[in-house]
């Protein structure tokens, strides 16, 4: 069955959006939105895996029952549960030139606690996959929730005819804005510290490294502001600063690689 007219509209905008945000910092949700056009999915993750090292997280995105599952299910799926993943780890060492779409339900996942942890903590039901193999592999997943019927095999068609041109853009999203300024990348640096941030601390504190006020921090996170305080207070007392310029000014020292993320501070 091929995708109706006004489909077929609704995936062209998506996409159109999604190589606009290319650089940006809408681009996560913009790649949700076109994953959510060609087959439905509610939450999406993005890996990248150099031959070598360990697997970093590129962004994960979502609205579940449970606000931070997108970002915790995703650290905790990559620090791990990644290697057991043996669907993907396979195709990391395959030969394949092109993108792949592989789909797994969580009642296909034997380990109780991986299970758990990225998928019944919020109702996910089952992943769609498209792994592009090579020295720096990456990987995009779609969830969808049980709430929500199973993919259907259109969707998986149309996410296998357009998996090149997103895996395309998450490249070169990649090369355009990889920095210390990229907010996954600077939750995950704060995380690595040895200050014993929450996932919910970093986030907020991530978000005020970039200038975000915590009233749109609120917005955006869907906290209330005094949850946002509280987060912020929590994490200037685990990191030891009093202010804003003083996270700053950490920000700084781990830019320079002065503090090396995951390595302890002093």
């Amino acid at each position: 069955m091929t995708a109706t007219p006004a489909s077929e509209q609704a995936i062209a905008g998506a996409l159109a959006e999604l190589v606009g945000a290319i650089g940006g910092t809408a681009f996560p949700g913009r790649f949700l939105s076109a994953m959510r056009a060609l087959a439905g999915v509610e939450l999406c993750s993005v890996f990248r895996c150099d031959r070598g090292r360990p697997v970093e997280l590129l962004f994960a995105e979502g609205t579940p029952p449970t606000p931070d599952f997108p970002m915790r299910a995703s650290l905790d799926y990559a620090r791990n549960y990644w290697h057991s993943d043996h669907q993907i780890t396979r195709l990391a060492r395959s030969a394949r030139a092109g993108p792949v779409v592989v789909r797994k339900r969580a009642s296909d996942i034997a380990d109780p606690a991986w299970r758990a942890a990225c998928y019944e903590r919020a109702g996910v039901a089952e992943r769609l996959s498209i792994v592009l193999p090579g020295a720096s592999m990456l990987v995009a997943n779609g969830y969808l929730t049980a709430a929500r019927a199973p993919f259907a095999t259109d969707d998986i068609l149309r996410l296998e005819t357009y998996a090149a041109l997103l895996m395309a853009a998450v490249e070169r999203h990649q090369h355009a804005a990889r920095s210390m300024f990229d907010e996954t990348a600077l939750v995950q640096s704060l995380m690595g510290l040895d200050f014993g941030l929450s996932i919910r601390e970093a986030e907020i504190s991530a978000a005020m490294i970039l200038g975000e006020t915590q009233d749109e921090i609120a917005a955006r996170t869907r906290l209330s502001h005094g949850s946002v305080v509280t987060y912020r207070r929590r994490a200037y007392g685990k990191l030891g600063v009093a202010n804003r310029r003083d996270l700053l000014r950490l920000h700084r020292r781990l830019v320079s690689g002065e503090i090396p993320s995951s390595v302890a501070a002093t």
